[in-house]
């Protein structure tokens, strides 16, 4: 309530104030009246008013370069996950979610974030950057710098020395493999770190976009700090002795392992599935860390297998492969009508070269069409404290996860026999996955087919599957908000930054 002050000339004081008494009583009264008979409501009323948020959006302009990507912060608000965004006109600039742009075409867009009642606005200019053609690198030395390759067949960036290479703050483009990594006799020795790297369609029919990095005869990788978009593996190496491999901190978004129709659209055949990081042959007597990864994936929109696939790959017992606090959402293949993809999983043939020693821990499974975590070959296995929160139904209502998925599985996949498939543990799994079953969702937690009999030395213990997403019959959907909050506070808490930093500055 506000009060207006009049200016009362000094002549005729003491007769301004009584008229000014006697016009208050007159207000009061009926005021004091008013209140008496709705004082609690209007009260009430008067209490409960409050300002409207005010938000904004930091930076409120920028300047990026094609394939940049651009992180905004909104201040004001304190949850902001029920926050919408929007880019207009929509042609220079593509949303990859929570307040992310990559930048795909020259000009300039704005970028608006409602949140409630409050709107904010940005501005961001895309401009043009100098683009090299393909490279190879046969020396050693630190590399930074701007690459495309426009033939399928031809990598944007090829490493092809023993020598050390760092490759820092770079963007890479291309329609085949982006970095190609083999040594010449001892074995590469690697680092690469705040890259961004974007799949371009190859252009030709029933090929299939290119690799991230693969690597092939190293002795030391290390992958760190990138961003990769499009691509139809993340990280894939294969046929190696490393005395150091670490894949720590990276940043995934709609991995594509689909054909091309050669006309810039994608088939319903994939000629290799794919993964965001796959250990094919490794073995790793000095152990290998998978962590602080995250891949986020569409549903129905992308296509990709296991996200992380450890594959006829071995630690030690002293050294495992650690697999540890990666977060995995939305996998799924448009191409597959029975999708088999899971989450974490250790993968071989029958008897080859067992995959053995992956400790994988702490790690967050949400929103999937597949199943959680599984151990479905090898030996010495451990999978705990992991979580699988999948509510199996989109926002629609719609059910997209399959009656082949589960929260936990321990199954001898191709029948190896205990001789080979032995001393597997999956414990402290918690959370829950609904799937779709005879077109109703059903709750789906464990599939364990080689626990027991003569699979006697596999285990899964002190699992908590509380099944969030599925409470008193319905479905939940909350459920996958609290695991996506978690994540966040939980970087937040370690202090682990995703993702390309040289592009997100």
């Amino acid at each position: 309530m506000h009060t207006s002050a009049h200016k009362i000339p000094l002549i005729h004081t003491t007769i301004a104030r009584r008229l000014v008494a006697t016009a208050l009583l007159s207000v009061l009264v009926p005021a004091v009246a008013l209140l008496q008979g709705c004082s609690n409501t209007l009260l009430s009323s008067v209490a409960s008013t409050t300002k409207s948020p005010t938000v904004t959006l930091s930076p409120s302009s920028t300047s990026v370069t094609i394939w940049q990507t651009q992180a905004f912060t909104v201040s004001g608000v304190s949850d902001t996950s029920t926050c919408t965004w929007q880019n207009t006109p929509s042609t220079t600039l593509v949303s990859l979610g929570g307040g992310s742009y990559q930048a795909v075409a020259l000009g300039t867009e704005q970028i608006t974030v409602t949140c409630g009642t409050a709107t904010a606005t940005a501005i961001v200019a895309v401009v043009a950057q100098e683009v090299s053609g393909p490279i190879t690198i046969s020396k050693g030395g630190t590399y930074s710098g701007n690459w495309n390759s426009t033939d399928p067949n031809t990598p944007a960036v090829t490493i092809h020395t023993d020598d050390a290479v760092i490759l820092h703050d770079s963007t890479i483009t291309g329609r085949g493999r982006l970095i190609d990594v083999s040594g010449v006799k001892n074995g590469a020795n690697v680092t690469i770190q705040n890259v961004t790297g974007t799949a371009l369609d190859p252009q030709a029919i029933g090929m299939q976009r290119g690799a991230f990095v693969y690597a092939t005869n190293f002795t030391s990788l290390t992958v760190k700090n990138c961003s990769m978009y499009g691509v139809s593996f993340g990280v894939s190496v294969a046929g190696a002795k490393p005395t150091q491999l670490s894949i720590l901190n990276n940043f995934g978004s709609n991995l594509e392992d689909r054909a091309s129709d050669g006309n810039g659209g994608l088939t319903a055949t994939r000629p290799s599935n794919g993964h965001f990081v796959i250990l094919n042959d490794i073995t790793a007597a000095s152990g290998a860390e998978v962590a602080w990864n995250q891949l986020v994936q569409t549903i129905g929109q992308s296509s990709t297998e296991d996200p992380i696939n450890i594959y006829e790959s071995q630690g030690t017992s002293a050294h495992p492969i650690w697999v540890h606090d990666n977060y995995l959402e939305g996998f799924s293949s448009p191409a597959s009508s029975a999708y088999t993809g899971t989450g974490i999983l250790t993968d071989g043939s029958s008897t080859k070269h067992a995959t053995a020693f992956t400790l994988a821990q702490a790690n967050q499974i949400v929103h999937t069409a597949g199943s959680g975590v599984a151990v479905a070959s090898g030996h010495d296995n451990t999978f705990s404290s992991n979580r699988v929160v999948s509510c199996g139904v989109d926002s629609s209502g719609l059910l997209y996860a399959g009656p082949n998925s589960f929260g936990a599985v321990i199954w001898d996949y191709t029948n190896s026999g205990p001789v080979y498939f032995y001393n597997n543990t999956i414990s402290g799994t918690s959370g829950g996955l609904i799937r779709s079953l005879n077109a109703t969702p059903s709750i789906a937690d464990y599939w364990l087919p080689s626990v027991g009999g003569i699979y006697s030395s596999d285990s899964s213990t002190d699992n908590d599957f509380t099944d969030p997403c599925f409470v008193n019959g319905t479905i939940q959907l909350q459920a996958e908000d609290s695991e996506r909050a978690y994540w966040k506070s939980k970087l937040a808490a370690n202090d682990e930054l995703i993702g390309d930093q040289h592009a997100a500055s």
